[in-house]
């Protein structure tokens, strides 16, 4: 799905793990880097939410874009 048809979408919040195999509504970054590591339009896969989780975990991890600060939940595509 495009970036855009994502934006633009209906969307729901969902645990993390439900958002697995799902389409990600929002573009979430870790820090650092910040360089984005699930775009919006983008399939939520495992990995991706292991990463996110274990930075936000990390001493000076920080997770920008999501709906939760620990990337517990997100925001997913209807």
């Amino acid at each position: 799905m495009s970036i855009g048809a994502a934006f633009f979408s209906s969307t729901e919040v969902v645990s993390a793990r439900d958002a697995i195999g799902r389409i990600s509504a929002d573009t979430l970054s870790a820090y650092p880097p910040g360089i984005p590591n699930l775009m919006a339009g983008e399939v939520v896969t495992t990995e991706a939410i292991e990463f996110l989780q274990e930075t936000v975990r990390a001493p000076f991890g920080h997770v920008r874009g999501g709906v939760s600060h620990d990337v517990s939940h997100i925001r997913v595509t209807t």
